[in-house]
């Protein structure tokens, strides 16, 4: 199964892509203040929150976001797993 850290699937952190991030939108995001911990965005990139509780995940937009669509993503939740 390939997951975001393969090569082929690779994403930048940078300036156009956080711009294009959907992250601040997502249910999950909104519900548990993931502003409020690194990286606060673009999980895709950066990786998974440093929140230092569990996730309780809500309707995760990952699947419709157009970053995680380009670059073949395969795992939903990016702010969970990573």
């Amino acid at each position: 199964m390939k997951t975001p850290m393969d090569n082929t699937h690779r994403v930048d952190d940078t300036e156009e892509n956080l711009e294009k991030c959907i992250c601040k939108m997502c249910p999950t995001f909104k519900k548990n203040n993931l502003a409020d911990y690194p990286p606060t965005a673009l999980f895709c990139a950066r990786g998974k929150s440093e929140i230092p509780s569990d996730i309780k995940t809500t309707n995760c937009y990952c699947l419709g976001c157009d970053i995680f669509i380009k670059h073949g993503l395969v795992i939903s939740h990016l702010c969970v797993h990573r």
